[in-house]
């Protein structure tokens, strides 16, 4: 039963989180004093204030880093921002149903009483039950696949018609939410975690959700 009561409890815990993978690619130097970013937003992301509030987490991580932000023409990379959320899917699961299986052992107690040549006897018995695995539950959830890009592009090489991608990270988070707004900002955070990171690299985060 203990152990079944912290399954239960870490997925309670774990409910509340965010878990990331990140792939990452870059030609990204390990000193970034000195680089100016503008970002830039794509056609269909132009006045959106959803848009906005992801950008504006994307640039407290820039800045925390050490990236200065600029106006573009005075910048030296481009920062674009991707993200998205597909439909979801229908996850199926079983889990065991915990009950009582029987009794493991039995004690009695008791009192005799006497009233002259007559006796009278009382008696309790008292069990120990056993628990165990009594059936199986089936259960069904929604699963939907989140995702984060960040393209950091040289800006002379734009200039000239040519694309020169000096960072590339992408972050993908499978869970049940289905609101873009209550996990982006935290797989934000976990892009950020270890940044630029080793290039060619995978690794894994679980957050608390921001």
């Amino acid at each position: 039963m203990k152990k079944l009561i912290a399954v239960v409890f870490l997925a309670s815990a774990l409910s509340g989180c965010v878990r990331s993978q990140i792939v990452v690619f870059h030609e990204l130097p390990q000193e970034f004093a000195g680089i100016t970013y503008a970002m830039v937003p794509f056609k269909e992301q132009e006045g959106s204030l959803e848009h906005k509030a992801y950008e504006q987490s994307v640039r407290q991580e820039l800045n925390a880093k050490g990236f200065r932000e600029s106006p573009l023409e005075q910048a030296s990379v481009v920062v674009f921002l991707s993200y998205g959320i597909d439909t979801g899917k229908e996850i199926v699961s079983s889990y065991p149903i915990i009950g009582q299986t029987g009794v493991s052992s039995s004690s009695t107690y008791g009192t005799v009483q006497t009233y002259g040549n007559v006796g009278t006897y009382s008696g309790t018995t008292t069990y120990t039950p056993t628990y165990g695995v009594v059936g199986t539950g089936v259960a069904s959830r929604t699963e939907y696949t989140r995702f984060v890009r960040l393209d950091v592009l040289d800006k002379q090489a734009l200039a000239e018609g040519k694309v020169k991608k000096l960072y590339e990270g992408k972050v993908v988070s499978p869970g049940s939410s289905g609101q873009l707004v209550a996990v982006l900002p935290t797989m934000i955070k976990a892009l950020f975690e270890d940044f630029p990171g080793k290039s060619g690299s995978t690794r894994t985060s679980t957050r608390a959700r921001e």
